[in-house]
């Protein structure tokens, strides 16, 4: 299977759904990675949004080298995405780019602009993608994919209906996101755990939820011709 995991920014796929991502790998599928935005306001410690842009992709590109992903940058503005013709455009390219038979997304009902506007365009645009006369520069794709939500910033407003056990790639998942090192003073601005204490407290939880060590919860879309299969789920 083609497995597409999309974000708004670098380091939500190893925030929020990288153990899944290692756990299809292990299973031998192909992994996609797209980015609505590169981050490009994520951090203090660079004077343009052009310089740290370059460092989170370089960054994403690491980690995604550990999940075995190929990645595409969209490239829209951090805190500043907006629901378009261009962005729908570009969502739509990369989910046929990818020819999934399950894609991964923000929640639309994140707190996180960025977030939710993701999960919005993804949502919306999954009746356009067999289509011919959609705008769009990839070709249409056949596949009617199963799209599932992952999870939020520590878990604020988000109750998954289902969990993956990540408990044996969970060192994996957490060297990936250790990776995003431009990230450890820019997330000390908002909170007064660090990066990495974060993942293992959420994601030992969800596994506390589930009956794991550590988990991953996810929440399905639903819609006539794109009904979720959680038998796809690893």
């Amino acid at each position: 299977m083609n497995i597409l995991a999309i974000g708004a920014h670098p380091d939500d796929i190893e925030v929020f759904c990288a153990g899944t991502l290692l756990k299809y790998k292990q299973q031998g599928h192909s992994i996609f990675i797209a980015l609505t935005t590169s981050g490009n306001i994520g951090s203090n410690e660079y004077d343009t949004r052009e310089d740290i842009a370059r460092v989170r992709e370089q960054e994403q590109l690491e980690a995604a080298t550990l999940l075995g992903a190929e990645v595409r940058f969209l490239r829209f503005d951090d805190q500043g995405l907006q629901d378009t013709p261009e962005t729908r455009r570009a969502v739509i390219n990369a989910i046929r780019w990818a020819n999934p038979d399950v894609i991964l997304v923000n929640y639309p009902e994140d707190p996180s602009t960025d977030h939710a506007v993701t999960g919005k365009i993804v949502s919306e645009v999954m009746l356009s993608i067999p289509g011919k006369l959609i705008p769009a520069d990839e070709p249409p794709i056949a596949k009617n994919p199963s799209l599932f939500y992952y999870g939020t910033p520590v878990g604020i407003g988000f109750e998954p209906e289902v969990y993956v056990d990540t408990t044996d790639v969970f060192d994996l998942k957490k060297e990936a996101l250790a990776l995003h090192k431009s990230q450890y003073a820019w997330m000390d601005v908002y909170q007064t755990h660090g990066l990495l204490d974060i993942l293992e407290i959420t994601d030992r939880f969800r596994g506390l939820q589930a009956g794991f060590a550590y988990a991953e919860g996810f929440r399905a879309y639903r819609i006539h011709g794109y009904m979720p299969n959680f038998k796809l789920l690893p």
